[in-house]
């Protein structure tokens, strides 16, 4: 029987306080809610609705925060200690995700993409790792990032370089903070069936990832949730400096997809035809 016990040597306290930015959109709220089944978790977003997504939650506060401003961070950090105390599971779920072709992206464009994926992600976790280190404690950082990280897109300028930089940056993070018990992953999830994505991409462009991701379908947002929930256990302290791609297979596709698809369809058949084979 395998213990579920966690190694004496590796079992640095993570304290159970989660903090996600970006909490208040599709992807942080369905993390925000796996993780508050057995966490008090706090939502911080620049929008207008925080308070109120907090309140659909067991044991959850909500904070706005304009992510993009140093000292509006620092403060919504300081508050959720202050109310929550020390936070153990930080959650990098905020994004800038406007998409221009590359000759119309401009430089306010590519710097709030800088600004709100990369280097808020760098000032949350600093101050958290601070803390953490101080306090003798283990700590979970995950970051929301994206398959634009890892494959250029069409428009994905800022978007996709913004998420490169914070793949890297959770490397780095997990290379300086590991010897402290302190774990740092990415998730890279791929199309997500979201109002943003419904309402920015055009039944075109989703028929077109539909064709290159081999489960034929957009993902789920819980589906993420799940998969950042994974890393943020307990058990999952020897994961560190790794990217989960909750993609349904883009990133290992290439020739062949449709053909893949078309196959499968035909395999599995219709009852009818099912019937008159047999």
């Amino acid at each position: 029987m395998i213990s579920s016990q966690l190694p004496a040597t590796h079992a640095k306290r993570v304290p159970r306080t989660v903090l996600v930015t970006g909490g208040a959109g599709a992807l942080g709220f369905a993390i925000a809610q796996r993780l508050g089944t057995d966490r008090t978790v706090a939502l911080v977003d620049i929008g207008d609705n925080v308070a109120e997504r907090a309140a659909a939650l067991p044991d959850a506060i909500g904070l706005s925060c304009d992510l993009a401003d140093s000292a509006s961070l620092n403060t919504a950090y300081r508050e959720v200690v202050r109310q929550l105390g020390p936070v153990g599971v930080v959650v990098h779920a905020a994004g800038a995700a406007r998409v221009d072709p590359f000759l119309d992206c401009d430089r306010a464009n590519f710097e709030e993409a800088l600004a709100i994926n990369v280097t808020a992600a760098f000032e949350i976790f600093r101050l958290a790792g601070i803390d953490l280190v101080a306090d003798g404690s283990a700590g979970r950082f995950i970051s929301i990032a994206s398959v634009s990280g890892a494959r250029a897109g069409f428009g994905r300028t800022a978007y996709g370089t913004s998420k490169a930089a914070l793949i890297h940056l959770m490397g780095q993070i997990s290379l300086e903070l590991g010897p402290y018990g302190i774990t740092a992953n990415a998730v890279a999830p791929g199309p997500v069936d979201t109002a943003f994505s419904r309402a920015n991409h055009t039944a075109e462009q989703r028929a077109d990832y539909q064709r290159t991701i081999p489960l034929a379908r957009f993902g789920e947002a819980e589906e993420v949730a799940h998969a950042t929930a994974f890393l943020a256990e307990d058990q999952a302290g020897y994961i560190t400096g790794q990217t989960l791609f909750v993609d349904g297979g883009y990133m290992s596709a290439g020739m062949g997809v449709t053909i893949a698809q078309s196959a499968a369809a035909i395999r599995r058949g219709t009852p009818a035809e099912t019937r008159h084979d047999e």
